[in-house]
C-alpha cells in the first residue's frame, strides 16, 4: 500500500532513537541525511500568492515538516532581494533555536536516570534594527538530574544562569519562553531528534508556528554537499564558538550559524545588492557578537600543554635526590638575586 506524506513524516519522528550526542557527530549527520528523502514539506495551495512553507493551522505536532527550502524562507524572513510576495506568516518572526542533551533520557520517560538539558536561543527579528547586536539573542539552559550533573551544566553554560528544574516542569519552561502571539520559526541542527524529544514530552506547539528549519539541510543548500557536525559548520562559517555539548550553548551557536548561512547563501546566489548590504551586515554582526568567557582555542591548547608540563615536572621532582633538589634551589636563588640586582 502506498504511504501518504503524513505517514512518511510520522514514521521519521517515531524512528529508533539516535545517539544522544546526535547530531553533534558526523556519523549522526549522515544518518540525518539518509532520512532526508522521507521528510516532506507541506504542499501549498495552488496560488501565486501562497507560501509553500507554511505549516497548516492545527497541524499534528508529530507530523511537523522540516523545510527543504530553508534559504528561500530565510530570504523572506529577512526581506532579502526582490520577491513578488512575502508570506504574512514570515513577517516579524521570532526565531527559536532548540537543542536537547541526553535525548534518550527524555524518550525513555526518565526511567533510568534524570540527567538532561534543554537549550533555547531566541531572536526577535522585529528588533534587529532597534537593539545592539550583542543584545538580540536571549539564551536559556534548563537542566534536570543529579546535583553533580546540574553543577557541570551550570559551569559549562556561558550565556547566563542555568536553571535547575524537575522533569514534569520541562514543557512549562519551554512554552513560557516562546511568545504565544507571534509568528515562530523553530531552528535546530539535526532537528528531527529535538522534535522527537518534544513529542515524547507531549509538547504543544505554538499556534503560530510558521516553519521548522534545519541548519544541516540549509548547509547543503549553501555548500552543495554537507555532512558535518555543528562544530564543523561553525568552523566553515568562521564563527567563533566554545563549550559545545551544553544545550543552551549549542542552541545559541546554532542560531548564529543560521544567520551566517542566510548571509553566505544569499551572497553566493544573488550577490550583495546595495539595498541588502545593511541587513547582511546586521546578520554577520549578530553572529560575531562577543562570547562570554570565550578563550581562543589555540591559547586554550597552549594552557593545557603548560599544565601538563607542570604536572610532569612536579612528578619528576619527587624522584630527585636531596642533592639534586638542593642544587636546583641554589640555582633558583642565584637567578632571583641576579634579577633583583638588574632591577636595582
Amino acid at each position: 500500500m502506498q504511504r501518504s506524506p503524513r505517514d512518511l513524516v510520522l514514521k521519521n519522528l517515531q524512528a529508533p532513537p539516535m545517539s544522544t550526542s546526535s547530531p553533534k557527530s558526523a556519523a549522526a549527520c549522515h544518518t540525518v541525511q539518509e532520512q532526508e528523502d522521507s521528510l516532506v514539506t507541506v504542499a501549498s495551495v495552488p496560488s501565486s500568492a501562497t507560501s509553500s512553507h507554511s505549516i497548516p493551522k492545527g497541524a499534528d505536532p508529530r507530523e511537523l515538516p522540516i523545510a527543504k527550502n530553508g534559504l528561500q524562507i530565510l530570504r523572506e524572513i529577512f526581506r532579502l532581494g526582490h520577491h513578488p510576495y512575502y508570506s504574512p506568516q514570515l513577517s516579524d518572526v521570532v526565531l527559536v533555536a532548540i537543542d536537547f542533551e541526553n535525548i534518550n533520557t527524555i524518550k525513555s520517560g526518565f526511567a533510568q536516570k534524570g540527567d538532561c538539558q534543554i537549550g533555547l536561543a531566541i531572536l526577535d527579528t522585529k528588533e534587529i534594527n532597534r537593539m545592539p547586536p550583542d543584545k538580540l539573542i536571549s539564551t536559556h539552559n534548563f537542566a534536570t538530574g543529579s546535583p553533580s550533573y546540574l553543577s557541570k551544566a551550570s559551569k559549562k553554560f556561558m550565556f547566563g544562569e542555568s536553571i535547575a528544574i524537575s522533569p514534569p516542569n520541562i514543557v512549562n519552561y519551554i512554552q513560557s519562553s516562546i511568545p504565544s502571539a507571534r509568528n515562530v520559526v523553530f531552528v535546530g541542527h539535526g532537528i528531527i531528534n529535538d522534535l522527537q524529544a518534544l513529542q515524547a514530552l507531549d509538547f504543544e506547539y505554538p499556534v503560530l508556528l510558521s516553519s521548522v528549519l534545519d541548519t544541516f539541510y540549509i548547509a547543503n543548500e549553501v555548500f552543495q554537499y554537507w555532512a558535518g557536525s555543528l562544530s564543523d559548520l561553525l568552523l566553515s562559517l568562521g564563527c567563533s564558538f566554545n563549550r559545545l555539548h551544553c544545550a543552551g550553548n549549542d542552541a545559541n551557536f546554532t542560531l548564529r550559524a543560521l544567520l551566517l548561512l542566510a548571509a553566505c547563501g544569499f551572497s553566493k546566489q544573488q550577490g550583495e545588492q546595495e539595498e541588502d548590504r545593511d541587513t547582511l551586515a546586521h546578520l554577520r554582526e549578530i553572529s560575531a557578537s562577543p562570547i562570554p568567557h570565550w578563550v581562543d582555542p589555540e591559547v586554550q591548547a597552549l594552557q593545557k600543554r603548560e599544565r601538563r608540563g607542570a604536572k610532569s615536572r612536579k612528578h619528576q621532582s619527587k624522584t630527585w635526590s636531596k642533592e639534586k633538589q638542593e642544587e636546583i634551589r641554589a640555582a633558583r636563588q642565584l637567578k632571583n638575586e641576579r634579577n633583583i640586582t638588574e632591577a636595582g
